[in-house]
């Protein structure tokens, strides 16, 4: 049962991620507005947080999303905030999170 929580928080944070996302046209826009970058940063490290306290079966259950490199993700972000490129994480926040939404939707 929790796990349905987690799920759905995931679903939660990553939605915000496209909303914040919707006004933003290229990664200079991204790289230009701080509110946008920290705000973007923040549900990641939430979606990887959230993701560590997923069992094994639902993980096995969406087999098609790799866990560990969201999992992955946060500890950078919560290790290394600093030193993180954004241009990276332009590109999970505008093809990696849609997809995920996607694969949660199923």
């Amino acid at each position: 049962m929790k796990d349905k929580i987690y799920i759905d928080r995931i679903i939660k944070y990553a939605k915000k991620i496209g909303r914040y996302m919707e006004e933003v046209d290229t990664i200079t826009d991204f790289e230009n507005n701080d509110e946008k970058v920290d705000a973007v940063i923040l549900n990641l490290e939430q979606i990887g947080e959230t993701a560590k306290k997923l069992s094994d079966e639902t993980k096995q259950i969406y087999n098609s999303i790799h866990w560990p490199s969201i999992i992955g993700l946060r500890n950078m972000i919560s290790h290394e905030y600093e030193g993180i490129r954004l241009n990276i994480i332009y590109d999970i926040a505008t093809v990696n999170i849609p997809e995920l939404l996607y694969k949660l939707d199923k």
